[in-house]
């Protein structure tokens, strides 16, 4: 396999990282099939996972002093973007055309409308069209918050890629019970 250039990519990656999910384990554990709600709420826990990540004056934990790391809040959006690619792969029906068309072009729409919306109304669109099941816009709506934290196609290929290899080898190491 080779680092992604495209969404193409990203989903023949996808592919195969999902079939050695679901295969059976050398402990001898054998993965549910997934439903399209498994995938919705691994989406959105990975997104809260990534709002955690985020610098103080974003975080909505208040209360909370923590160190900011930006390489963690890019590890964190390119895990949501692991289960939308899974979720695009699940509906087998689905035209990826839109999505696809949004991953490839993003960077190059004027995005400035964003900060006159504000990042709190694109984290909320983002969980309503999840929530409704509208994948093309809750995608649409990430990119846009991956692009308003200033991170880049290029950042989620080559993070995705990395963690793509990594999730690899845990498939049998730290995604099982030992001694078994």
């Amino acid at each position: 396999m080779n680092k992604p250039t495209n969404f193409n990519d990203l989903l023949e990656l996808q592919r195969v990282l999902d079939e050695n999910i679901e295969k059976k384990r050398s402990n001898g554990f054998a993965p549910r099939k997934r439903s399209l709600l498994d995938i919705l709420l691994a989406i959105d826990d990975e997104f809260q996972e990534w709002l955690k990540e985020l610098p103080y004056e974003l975080n909505f934990k208040t209360w909370k002093q923590k160190e900011y790391s930006r390489e963690k809040e890019l590890e964190e959006l390119t895990d949501v973007l692991f289960f939308f690619l899974q979720y695009c792969r699940t509906l087998k029906k689905y035209d990826y055309k839109f999505i696809f068309q949004n991953f490839e072009n993003w960077e190059m729409h004027d995005y400035t409308f964003l900060k006159e919306k504000g990042f709190e109304y694109w984290i909320a669109e983002f969980k309503y069209d999840l929530w409704s099941e509208n994948v093309e816009f809750s995608f649409s709506e990430y990119l846009k918050l991956v692009y308003f934290r200033g991170f880049t196609k290029e950042d989620l290929l080559n993070t995705y890629w990395k963690k793509w290899q990594k999730n690899m080898t845990r498939i049998n190491k730290d995604w099982i019970l030992e001694g078994k």
